[in-house]
Protein backbone atom coordinates (compact mmCIF):
# COMPACT_ATOMS: atom_id res chain seq x y z
CA UNK A 1 0.00 0.00 0.00
CA UNK A 2 1.36 3.42 -0.95
CA UNK A 3 1.31 6.48 1.29
CA UNK A 4 -1.24 8.06 -1.04
CA UNK A 5 -3.56 5.06 -0.62
CA UNK A 6 -3.23 5.37 3.15
CA UNK A 7 -3.97 9.12 3.09
CA UNK A 8 -6.99 8.54 0.85
CA UNK A 9 -8.57 6.40 3.58
CA UNK A 10 -8.39 9.19 6.18
CA UNK A 11 -11.78 10.97 6.50
CA UNK A 12 -10.11 14.35 7.01
CA UNK A 13 -9.36 16.82 4.19
CA UNK A 14 -5.61 16.82 3.48
CA UNK A 15 -3.90 19.03 0.95
CA UNK A 16 -0.58 20.62 0.08
CA UNK A 17 -0.32 23.98 -1.65
CA UNK A 18 3.03 25.26 -2.92
CA UNK A 19 4.43 28.70 -2.06
CA UNK A 20 2.78 30.17 -5.18
CA UNK A 21 -0.69 28.94 -4.27
CA UNK A 22 -0.91 25.93 -6.59
CA UNK A 23 -2.52 22.76 -5.32
CA UNK A 24 0.07 19.96 -5.40
CA UNK A 25 -1.75 17.25 -3.46
CA UNK A 26 -5.19 16.48 -2.08
CA UNK A 27 -6.62 13.27 -0.71
CA UNK A 28 -10.03 11.87 -1.68
CA UNK A 29 -11.83 13.57 1.24
CA UNK A 30 -10.49 16.97 0.17
CA UNK A 31 -11.34 16.34 -3.48
CA UNK A 32 -14.98 15.71 -2.53
CA UNK A 33 -15.40 19.05 -0.71
CA UNK A 34 -17.49 21.64 -2.54
CA UNK A 35 -15.46 24.32 -4.31
CA UNK A 36 -16.17 27.38 -6.39
CA UNK A 37 -14.31 25.88 -9.33
CA UNK A 38 -12.31 22.79 -10.14
CA UNK A 39 -10.45 21.34 -7.19
CA UNK A 40 -7.61 19.29 -8.65
CA UNK A 41 -3.84 19.16 -8.64
CA UNK A 42 -2.36 22.06 -10.59
CA UNK A 43 -5.17 24.53 -9.91
CA UNK A 44 -4.42 27.81 -8.16
CA UNK A 45 -6.26 28.14 -4.85
CA UNK A 46 -7.61 31.50 -6.04
CA UNK A 47 -9.85 29.47 -8.33
CA UNK A 48 -11.13 27.15 -5.56
CA UNK A 49 -12.56 29.42 -2.87
CA UNK A 50 -16.25 30.31 -3.13
CA UNK A 51 -16.28 33.11 -0.55
CA UNK A 52 -14.17 36.26 -1.02
CA UNK A 53 -13.43 36.47 2.73
CA UNK A 54 -12.16 32.88 2.66
CA UNK A 55 -9.82 33.66 -0.21
CA UNK A 56 -8.66 36.82 1.57
CA UNK A 57 -7.83 34.81 4.69
CA UNK A 58 -5.94 32.14 2.73
CA UNK A 59 -3.90 34.78 0.90
CA UNK A 60 -3.08 36.52 4.19
CA UNK A 61 -1.98 33.21 5.72
CA UNK A 62 0.23 32.38 2.72
CA UNK A 63 1.82 35.83 2.97
CA UNK A 64 2.44 35.32 6.72
CA UNK A 65 4.32 32.12 5.91
CA UNK A 66 6.22 33.72 3.01
CA UNK A 67 7.31 36.41 5.46
CA UNK A 68 8.73 33.83 7.87
CA UNK A 69 5.92 32.83 10.20
CA UNK A 70 6.71 29.35 11.53
CA UNK A 71 3.62 28.72 13.68
CA UNK A 72 0.56 27.09 12.11
CA UNK A 73 -2.64 29.02 11.56
CA UNK A 74 -5.82 27.63 13.15
CA UNK A 75 -9.36 28.73 12.37
CA UNK A 76 -12.97 27.62 12.20
CA UNK A 77 -14.96 28.83 9.21
CA UNK A 78 -18.65 29.73 9.06
CA UNK A 79 -19.58 26.19 8.03
CA UNK A 80 -18.00 24.84 11.22
CA UNK A 81 -14.92 23.29 9.62
CA UNK A 82 -11.75 23.53 11.67
CA UNK A 83 -8.63 24.07 9.56
CA UNK A 84 -4.99 23.90 10.49
CA UNK A 85 -2.45 25.27 8.02
CA UNK A 86 1.14 24.20 8.70
CA UNK A 87 4.02 25.93 6.90
CA UNK A 88 6.61 23.68 5.28
CA UNK A 89 10.18 24.92 4.93
CA UNK A 90 13.05 23.50 2.86
CA UNK A 91 16.48 22.52 4.14
CA UNK A 92 17.76 26.06 3.56
CA UNK A 93 14.89 27.56 5.57
CA UNK A 94 12.92 28.74 2.52
CA UNK A 95 9.14 28.54 2.62
CA UNK A 96 8.03 25.84 0.17
CA UNK A 97 4.31 25.52 0.83
CA UNK A 98 1.47 24.76 3.21
CA UNK A 99 0.15 21.42 4.38
CA UNK A 100 -3.41 21.85 5.56
CA UNK A 101 -5.98 19.60 7.07
CA UNK A 102 -9.55 20.35 7.98
CA UNK A 103 -12.58 18.64 9.41
CA UNK A 104 -15.88 19.59 11.03
CA UNK A 105 -15.31 21.10 14.49
CA UNK A 106 -15.61 18.39 17.13
CA UNK A 107 -14.91 15.67 14.56
CA UNK A 108 -13.95 12.91 14.64
CA UNK A 109 -15.91 11.88 17.70
CA UNK A 110 -14.82 8.55 19.10
CA UNK A 111 -17.44 5.84 19.35
CA UNK A 112 -15.85 4.83 22.64
CA UNK A 113 -13.31 6.08 25.11
CA UNK A 114 -10.53 4.14 26.77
Amino acid sequence: MTLEEVLDQIPINLQFVDRNGFLCYLNKAAALRPAKGTREVGVNIHDCHAHPESLENVCRILNDFRNGRKDPHYYINKEGNKSIMVPIFGSEGEFTGVFSYSHPAGYPKPDRTF
